[in-house]
């Protein structure tokens, strides 16, 4: 069994010694592995070197109003991670950049784990037990809280902690003939080949261009398994054109897009042009076959400059395939992710999903849970155990709703409902920490069957005042009401 820990940093201007070594620093055991990166630098005001690990993140470009990003760039509000795997209880020593002593006022969210800590010599000693599922989770430093006005509640800018649990059948072969093993820094396309399996060991990369930022990992046919091993660090976003009927992302280090600007648009030579369809993706396959499935467990994606991943039907235009572990598609299956995240979260856009034990950071755009921005027929979904640490809103508004579960407008075509379309879905045990955003905003696209909501808890409970924020909200307004919608069924089920 092995776990992954990292921890954030805290935001400030200081850049550390620039070092020409391109590989990590490991330790692995069969009991612990952890690993280090000589080149790292904390840095919120200017571009990343190629050769450096941003341990904070942030990607240049133009921000339009609609982004959802406000202050976040100017106050240094941003994550860092590192990590170690584990198979026994360990413990976690945390110091601060500041020297300062790391006193008794720490909040471990979600709040409902219970680990043992211990304040010794001026640090913070967390003993995390050994755990099959992992463990996601925040440590946040009361001194070190910034205020947004609209919910008038602290948040922590800066630190992130995380777990994952990656099972040992998804490490493919690393020794063999059709793995290619990668070399630290600056690499091509062609320097990969047609090689099945792509490994990247220890170190930091790069795909190169002149400038940066250029092209994507877009991988032959033949290459169906990328691994990224402890302590691999690669800056390019991954695009798979495989046939094959399993193809996989795996392994406990990072995929970054920080090369690219917001938004980068593929088919604009990466331009910062925002297009649904051709704005990079971390993850990203565009020909998918019925019969595939994507399995992603391990990787954490870190500055995406527009989606995380997406698997786009090839034969039939639709998008519906199935996949498992990290976003969600037709028949997917997902457990055990950590979102920090502005925009819509938790994507039920198709039938079959089963999500469980998520933990999710919300910034201001859309939903926690979104139902989609156009009718859709979706049935079968299953959302268990979703731990809300933290969640912000600017203003009160159901065009782009502030809610836990939210449906927008139609927002890229003529509006119109569907009576012949249902959506259903069971979400049950959701807990939701600081003062909370209300269960829902919804325009109504189609008619609601059979949508149960159950175990709803606000723990400190909800957004209201002068910026009602905390209100549920059936659309009735001119722009979020469409003809015909007084006719569509509310099969609305909600029990504590």
């Amino acid at each position: 069994m092995r776990s992954f820990f990292s921890i954030g940093a805290f935001a400030i201007s200081l850049v550390l010694p620039h070092q020409s070594n391109l590989t990590a620093s490991t330790h692995c055991g069969t009991d612990l592995c952890t690993w280090w990166h000589e080149t790292g630098e904390v840095k919120t005001n200017s571009a990343m070197a190629p050769d450096v690990i941003m341990k904070l993140s942030g990607n240049d470009g133009n921000f339009p109003d609609d982004a959802g990003i406000s202050i976040e760039l100017d106050e240094g509000i941003n994550m860092a991670w590192s990590r170690f795997e584990h198979s026994q209880d360990v413990d976690v020593r945390i110091l601060r950049r500041d020297s300062q002593p790391v006193d008794v006022n720490v909040t471990i969210r979600p709040t409902a784990l219970t680990f043992d800590t211990q304040h010794v010599a001026s640090s913070l000693v967390i003993r995390v037990s050994a755990n099959e599922n992992g463990y996601q989770f925040s440590v946040e430093f009361a001194d070190d809280l910034f205020t947004y006005q609209s919910s008038g509640n602290a948040i922590q800018p800066r630190a992130l902690v995380r777990f994952a649990f990656l099972p040992g059948d998804l490490v493919p072969a690393l020794g063999g003939p059709d793995t290619k093993v990668m070399t630290p820094g600056a690499f091509s396309l062609a320097d990969i080949g047609g090689a099945p399996i792509v490994y990247f060991p220890p170190g930091v990369y790069w795909i190169d261009s002149e400038p940066l930022g250029l092209p994507r990992i877009r991988l032959d046919p033949s290459t169906y398994w990328v691994h990224l091993a402890p302590g691999a660090f690669v800056k390019g976003a991954v695009e798979y054109t495989t046939a094959n009927k399993d193809f996989y992302a795996t392994g406990h280090d990072a995929l970054s897009g920080e090369i690219y600007v917001y938004q980068a648009n593929a088919d604009k030579w990466y331009a910062a042009e925002k297009r649904d369809l051709t704005s990079v993706r971390m993850w990203w396959h565009r020909r998918v076959q019925g019969s595939q499935v994507w399995h992603s467990a391990g990787p954490t994606i870190s500055s995406p400059p527009f989606s995380t991943m997406d698997l786009k039907d090839g034969s039939t235009g639709r998008d519906d395939i199935s996949m498992e572990d990290f976003d969600y598609k037709q028949d997917a299956k997902v457990r055990g992710v950590f979102y920090h995240c502005n925009d819509d979260g938790i994507k039920t856009y198709h039938s079959g999903v089963t999500a469980t034990d998520l933990v999710i950071w919300k910034v201001f755009n859309d939903p926690i849970i979104h139902t989609g921005w156009q009718p859709r027929d979706v049935h079968s979904i299953a959302i268990d155990t979703l731990r809300i640490i933290h969640t912000r809103y600017r203003k009160s508004e159901t065009y782009i709703p502030c809610a836990i579960i939210g449906a927008s407008p139609i927002y890229n075509g003529e509006p119109a409902l569907d009576p012949s379309m249902a959506i259903s879905m069971s979400i049950s045990n959701v807990v939701c920490e600081d003062p909370c955003r209300g269960l829902f905003r919804l325009t109504l696209l189609e008619n609601y069957a059979d949508f149960k909501v159950t175990g709803v808890r606000y723990l400190d409970g909800l957004i209201g005042g002068s910026a009602p924020i905390g209100d549920s909200i059936i659309a009735t307004a001119d722009d979020t009401t469409y003809s015909g919608s007084e006719d569509l069924i509310m099969g609305l089920q909600i029990e504590d």
